[in-house]
């Protein structure tokens, strides 16, 4: 293995201790290698877990850094607040309803978000394939949405497109 390999490894975070804004990176470069490989019907429930990383992301940011909660009562939100849909609607969109892009978001629920938590349900509760073409929109909506939301808060990642 070459010396630079090696130093490369050596400095990744594990991805138990990376921060949320690296984790919802790497779930998304996961995500385009899995569409990638042809594993389509995977893509699509990790577009999922990118949204709801994404949601958990921007949750913390507005909670804990701009309004100063304690990081434990957060993420025990977060926990009690099983799915996408509860998380989106229940804490994400109360807590941006101050903001002027809380409208946009709100329509992102109906244009793309409530299609990927479909599709990644019928996928992962009903075990139903998906097909290219299926996997392909969904990527794009997801692409979609985890630039809106990412973009309304600091971070450090990065969200390449899926290419054609």
């Amino acid at each position: 293995m070459a010396q630079s390999a090696k130093k490369h490894r050596a400095k990744r975070v594990p991805y138990a201790q990376a921060a949320d804004d690296d984790k919802v990176a790497r779930n998304w470069k996961k995500t385009l290698g899995l569409y990638e490989r042809g594993e389509y019907s995977v893509a699509v429930l990790r577009c999922g877990t990118c949204i709801e990383l994404a949601v958990n992301f921007a949750v913390r940011q507005e909670l804990v850094v701009e309004r100063e909660l304690p990081l434990p009562f957060v993420d025990k939100l977060l926990l009690s607040s099983n799915g996408l849909r509860n998380k989106y609607h229940n804490i994400y969109l109360p807590i941006m309803a101050e903001y002027q892009e809380h409208e946009v978001l709100k329509k992102l629920w109906n244009t793309h978000i409530e299609k990927i938590n479909r599709e990644r349900n019928a996928v992962a509760h009903s075990g139903e394939f998906r097909k290219e073409s299926v996997a392909s929109d969904i990527l794009e909506k997801a692409h979609h949405v985890l630039v809106t939301i990412m973009d309304l808060h600091e971070h450090d990642a990065e969200f390449p497109e899926l290419e054609p």
